[in-house]
């Protein structure tokens, strides 16, 4: 099934090449999934249908990998086919709340994983999670150290979020696992931003740090830009209009060989929609949005969005030239963000 999920993929790439007349792609981004399992035979055939349908200009070419999949051979072959940016998830320093997540790998399997790739690659993010089930501050604190001793380019830090409908839900709400609770959860937080801070670390959006260079495939994303993505459950925003593919690989499939578009959903934003979208994930900048260049983009739509938040202006937002969340804010942003939705 991987090879002819492969070859849908091909196939989606050439029904998408009418997008990109006159236009140049600037970055890549394989992830989402688990793309280091696959063989990278495969990864190569859909570079080269990018590369002979596409106009390519690409400054940033991003591999996600899991650390069991890491190895001297498979770096190297995606170094040749132009990958010259690679993030590696780890989440977490301690063996035991790896296996708590469900994942294959330890600590131990992690740094091996990631000396390999310093060898051949030299932007390196590292994925971290904190609030995890059972977790203590001073697994954080551990995970921290890791950030110090291994200096990776690239950090980030997310939040667990448990949605209904997983797994981990379930187990939570049956008290089977235990999360922890606001305080210690906050004082994580508030540690990760501290230490972050005194390594040298520039955060430039809510979750992600960097010493070297922002990831610009995320910034194209959070600056609401032009995207496509290809392949299951993949996002795409073009103009104003959004779709998300089907996460079903045999509808994915037979929608490719009847030469559809494999949507799940697809809408034509309305100002009001798109204005909300842009401020939603432009918010999570550090550098915010420019309110002028919102009002005269979207006029009387932004104002009537913005008046949905204009009270956390002060403590939580700064609303001046810039509209941009405090360091407070960003404490609290979901906070914020809820009332633009």
């Amino acid at each position: 099934m991987v090879n002819v999920y492969f070859d849908s993929l091909k196939r989606e790439i050439l029904m998408y090449s009418r997008y990109f007349e006159g236009k140049s792609v600037v970055t890549i981004y394989f992830g989402g999934g688990t793309p280091s399992h696959v063989p990278v035979k495969l990864v190569e055939g859909v570079v080269e249908t990018l590369a002979q349908n596409v106009f390519l200009n690409v400054e940033e070419a991003t591999f996600e990998f899991n650390p069991e999949d890491v190895n001297r051979q498979l770096c190297r072959d995606l170094r040749e086919l132009g990958i010259n940016r690679v993030s590696v998830g780890l989440q977490t320093s301690s063996d035991e709340l790896l296996k708590v997540l469900g994942r294959p790998y330890t600590f131990k399997d992690f740094e091996r994983a990631y000396s390999l790739l310093r060898e051949t690659f030299d932007n390196v993010n590292v994925d971290f999670m904190y609030s995890l089930p059972f977790e203590k501050l001073s697994d954080v604190e551990n995970d921290l150290k890791v950030v110090e001793d291994l200096n990776p380019d690239h950090v980030s830090f997310y939040e667990l979020e448990v949605h209904e409908g997983v797994p981990l839900f379930s187990m939570v709400r049956a008290g089977q696992v235990q999360l922890p609770v606001e305080d210690v959860s906050e004082s994580m937080y508030d540690l990760v931003v501290e230490i972050l801070g005194d390594l040298g670390y520039e955060r430039y959006e809510l979750s992600s740090w960097t010493k070297k260079k922002p990831c610009i495939h995320n910034l194209r994303y959070w600056k609401n830009e032009d995207y496509i993505g290809l392949g299951l459950s993949a996002g795409s925003h073009v103009s104003n209009e959004r779709w998300v593919n089907t996460s079903e690989i045999r509808e994915y499939v037979s929608q490719l060989a009847a030469e559809k578009y494999p949507r799940a959903y697809s809408s034509v934003n309305d100002p009001s929609i798109e204005v909300a979208e842009t401020l939603f994930m432009g918010l999570r900048l550090a550098e915010g949005l420019n309110i002028a260049e919102m009002r005269e983009k979207f006029g009387d739509d932004f104002d009537r969005v913005f008046a949905k938040i204009e009270k956390f202006c002060g403590e939580l937002l700064e609303c001046s030239d810039r509209l941009k969340f405090t360091k407070t804010g960003m404490k609290f942003s979901a906070m914020v963000l809820r009332e633009i939705t």
